[in-house]
């Protein structure tokens, strides 16, 4: 997706909206519903600035069952974007690790930034309900959907004292005489 910015190139504070109500792909990111951008594309002399909020629903597997789970994602977005070619941005691009965004061609990309950001407000951990009983780690059956039939485990034995212990009591070494 690409915002056309040739218009507001003419002179420092220009702007113009860029709104997006709809389908969309992109590389490692599952959406289950539109992206909807309501974006502010402005001329900020040497840079351009994108801003405004990004709504979307993603589908992230739970974190015991591996279920999807919809996810609603808000996002607001504050980026510049440097002219590919100039001394700034060849300066930054020294640095791996800064992940300055750039234009050329009086076009600003926003796929990788619209992944980044929503990768970003993605939580690392979801539940499909807050009682999920997750997998058998023996025979992977979803314990939300079914029983499974496996014995318990052996346990081991060196374990076995811990086991009489109750949360928030200790046991305290006899004193020798």
């Amino acid at each position: 997706m690409h915002v056309g910015i040739g218009d507001i190139r003419k002179s420092k504070g220009l702007a113009k909206s860029f709104d997006w109500d709809g389908a969309y792909k992109l590389e490692g990111i599952d959406f289950e519903g539109p992206l909807k951008l309501d974006l502010k594309v402005t001329n900020a002399g040497s840079r351009v600035m994108v801003t405004g909020p990004v709504k979307t629903t993603v589908r992230l597997p739970c974190t015991r069952c591996s279920e999807d789970v919809a996810f609603p994602l808000e996002v607001e977005l504050e980026e510049e974007f440097l002219p590919a070619h100039s001394e700034e941005a060849m300066t930054r691009a020294k640095d791996l690790l800064d992940g300055t965004f750039t234009f050329e061609n009086d076009r600003v990309e926003l796929d990788e930034l619209l992944r980044q950001e929503i990768e970003a407000a993605s939580p690392i951990q979801v539940l499909c309900t807050e009682n999920c009983r997750g997998l058998c780690a023996q025979c992977g059956a979803n314990l939300n959907r079914e029983d499974c039939q496996c014995s318990p485990e052996e346990q081991d034995s060196r374990w076995a004292a811990l086991k009489d212990l109750t949360p928030g009591t200790s046991r305290k070494p006899k004193k020798s005489k």
